[in-house]
């Protein structure tokens, strides 16, 4: 690559990447759903219409685990519309069976024609706060079918040529319990996308097309020259592991996920055979998002200076066979993918790596204790609310790295909203949001802290609990122990009616006033936990991150009380002894 080439490729896939950012800017500026405008669970970025499939060429930091699924919907749409294209033409599709996740996640593209023809096509994926269906909030754990997880919306145009159709755009609204709030998450949505239509037009009177694919196709080129150059790195060889989802929220249990990594110099294949028939209850992935949650587990083995396009990739083949729980066929619901069995899809690809690439694992972690409720406000309108705050924590630890921040990689976009606004939005308070002791995956490295969390809601409410992580916990990597087991208790702190959920609950009953309590637990460790550095361990229990039992418990740290130090000759002896019986054994 000349100079010339190097440094176009660099202007026009750094002018998309602000595109995309100010896409971003745009729906969290302007949408009304607390979901966009606090808890930033959207994604926004722009494919190109270079071949006969559309390609990645830019994205905006947002709702990681979205990143690689925005692919199979935008390609689904250009399958159905692709003879039927004009300008001013823009295009939805949330159906899981057309490239789509769960049917929550709703996708809108908007190509951009050039000299008549389409070039680019800006796309924004959002996670919305309803869909219609059985249970407010879109999350139902009695589904049985596709269609009981809300309104399937296949391929469809609401706008054509530029004019809005009103009567698919009413029926969608229509269909929806927070009307007053998805008509504005649409409008932003559709606004960011003509915004960044403007601004690609601008690029393209700038350069010629041919001038900007040529650059894209350069920038799709040195990522994945970066990617394959991970890879050769890893010895070659076939790798496996498995991993289990607790339940389907009807009953069966230990859904495994198998996943088997071959890398063969440059190339990786990941083969998910040997994973569970599809689920009865609403966990199954479809193929677009089973492929972007092994996106997702790539994407962490990397250097983050990578640009995210097509390249990451291409040197990457997902096989997961059809009427699986990583591939299911139509109708098997697919309403709680997105978490589960999206978390065991990550995790079992990086167990596998793990045994290549044990330094590029961990951070991985996103079994989450899933508890909505709803409800109305004074006037009648209704409310759901995620309850984001009982979701956080969680995240791994890696090599060289203690787990860190309150998300996983899986939604490092995701913003923890204000508190202060939440309270504005909702009829909640956020009684507690810290952390607690003793309540991660010990290793050299320790996973991140988790959390106690209480809400209390203060209007009648109905709350709906899908736990994960309570019998298969989150794993650690390399000799780092497991996460402990989440928990959460509706109605916490009333003698007669707190009940601690072991599976699932539907549609509890609050008073007002009444409380969830969330122990979110922490991620796992990496590494021997009797490898950790004894000061990080006193700094643990300096922080209240771990108390003085829990440091010898767990690694075998001998903490004087008194000078609040550590006893070097105890700990050296309480490891010398540990070390000494895992040898006999």
């Amino acid at each position: 690559m000349i100079n010339e080439d190097l440094i176009l490729s660099q202007v026009v896939g750094g002018s998309l990447d602000a595109i995309a950012r100010e896409m971003s800017a745009t729906v969290t500026r302007t949408a009304r759903s607390p979901l966009f405008n606090e808890a930033h669970d959207f994604t926004t970025g722009v494919f190109d219409l270079a071949g006969k499939k559309s390609r990645l060429v830019a994205q905006a930091p947002g709702c990681t685990l979205h990143l690689y699924a925005v692919v199979g919907a935008v390609d689904h749409l250009m399958e159905a519309f692709r003879y039927d294209l004009h300008p001013g033409d823009i295009l939805l599709v949330n159906d899981p069976y057309h490239g789509g996740s769960h049917s929550l996640d709703w996708t809108i593209v908007m190509p951009v024609f050039y000299n008549r023809k389409p070039i680019l096509l800006p796309a924004v994926r959002s996670h919305m706060g309803d869909n219609g269906g059985p249970v407010a909030g879109g999350y139902n754990p009695r589904s049985k079918d596709i269609w009981q997880d809300g309104l399937r919306i296949p391929p469809l145009k609401i706008y054509e040529r530029g004019e809005k159709r009103k009567d698919v755009f009413d029926l969608i609204v229509a269909n929806n319990r927070l009307a007053h709030w998805l008509e504005g998450d649409l409008d932003a949505m559709i606004g960011a996308c003509k915004l960044a239509a403007n601004r690609i037009q601008s690029l393209l009177d700038t350069y010629s097309p041919e001038e900007v694919i040529k650059a894209l196709d350069s920038r799709i080129r040195y990522t994945e020259r970066r990617v394959r150059e991970e890879i050769a790195s890893w010895p070659d060889g076939t790798y496996t592991a498995e991993t289990y989802a607790d339940h389907d929220f009807q009953g069966n249990r230990d859904i495994k996920v198998k996943a088997t990594v071959t890398v063969s110099g440059s190339d990786l294949q990941i083969d998910f055979s040997g994973s569970s028939a599809q689920a009865e209850g609403f966990i199954n992935s479809p193929l677009s998002n089973t492929t972007s949650f092994a996106f997702v587990a790539i994407s962490t083995c990397c250097d983050e200076d990578i640009p995210i396009n097509e390249g990451y990739m291409n040197p990457v083949t997902v096989t997961a066979p059809l009427g699986t729980v990583v591939n299911p066929k139509l109708p098997a619901p697919c309403g709680h993918a997105t978490a589960c069995v999206g978390a065991e899809i990550a995790e079992a690809v990086l167990l596998a790596i793990a045994e290549a690439a044990p330094k590029r694992v961990g951070v991985n972690a996103h079994k989450l204790p899933l508890a909505y409720s709803n409800g109305y406000y004074d006037d009648g309108n209704p409310w759901v609310n995620l309850n984001f705050f009982g979701y956080t924590g969680g995240a791994g630890a890696a090599y060289e790295t203690d787990g860190w921040g309150l998300y996983p990689p899986v939604m490092t976009g995701v913003i923890l909203p204000s508190i202060e606004m939440n309270e504005m939005q909702y009829p909640s308070r956020v009684l507690k949001h810290e952390y607690t002791s003793n309540f991660t995956g010990p290793g050299r490295w320790r996973g991140t802290p988790g959390l106690d969390v209480q809400i209390q809601h203060l209007t009648e409410s109905w709350t709906s609990v899908m736990m994960a992580g309570v019998r298969n916990t989150t794993r650690g990597f390399c000799g780092g122990k497991d996460a402990p087991s989440n928990k959460v208790i509706v109605d916490y702190g009333t003698e007669e009616n707190a009940e601690e959920i072991e599976e699932t609950a539907f549609g509890i009953n609050m008073k007002p006033g009444g409380i969830i309590q969330f122990h979110r637990a922490g991620g796992g460790g990496w590494g021997d936990p009797l490898e950790r550095d004894p000061s990080a361990v006193l700094d643990d229990v300096l922080n209240e991150f771990v108390d003085v039992e829990g440091a010898l418990r767990d690694y075998g740290v001998v903490i004087d009380t008194e000078t609040m130090s550590v006893n070097i000759e105890g700990t050296n002896r309480e490891r010398d002894k540990r070390r000494q019986n895992k040898t006999t054994k």
